[in-house]
């Protein structure tokens, strides 16, 4: 979760935005990784192969916060399926060549995820912290 907040923290300084709670960490690390890569395809088009690196980077920086921050105790499958796919992402990103089609892969891949995300119910968010919260008992880490 560190990972994310420093992720989180970037995108804050240049956005003025704070998040309050996990769940809006996480969607705005979605949304400046989309950013990011939108960012990369248009330095593409305009031929501006510095502004593309960085654009890159900082989208790989942003997935590696995702990545570092899943919590693989709890649904462990999901976890691992969303590490692979985040795995995958870096990967494509890292890639990214003159025609862009690695980028649009990406956008199209996280997207959905994004607006997923941002459509979670306010109930569901609530019972996700209060396992977070359980999950970070003492009793939990400890197995008992």
């Amino acid at each position: 979760m560190r990972a994310n907040v420093r992720a989180y923290s970037q995108i804050s300084k240049e956005s003025g935005v704070i998040a309050a709670d996990p769940h809006r960490v996480i969607l705005m690390l979605m949304k400046g990784l989309l950013d990011s890569v939108a960012t990369a395809k248009g330095c593409i088009q305009r031929k501006d192969f510095e502004g593309k690196a960085i654009a890159i980077n900082k989208a790989i920086n942003i997935v590696a916060g995702l990545q570092d921050g899943i919590n693989m105790d709890v649904y462990p499958e999901i976890g691992n399926n969303f590490y692979q796919l985040y795995d995958y992402v870096i990967r494509r990103l890292s890639e990214a060549d003159s025609s862009g089609t690695q980028l649009d892969e990406v956008y199209q891949l996280i997207s959905p995820l994004k607006e997923a995300w941002a459509n979670i119910s306010e109930s569901d968010k609530q019972e996700a912290e209060e396992l977070r919260a359980k999950m970070s008992t003492p009793e939990a880490k400890h197995g008992e």
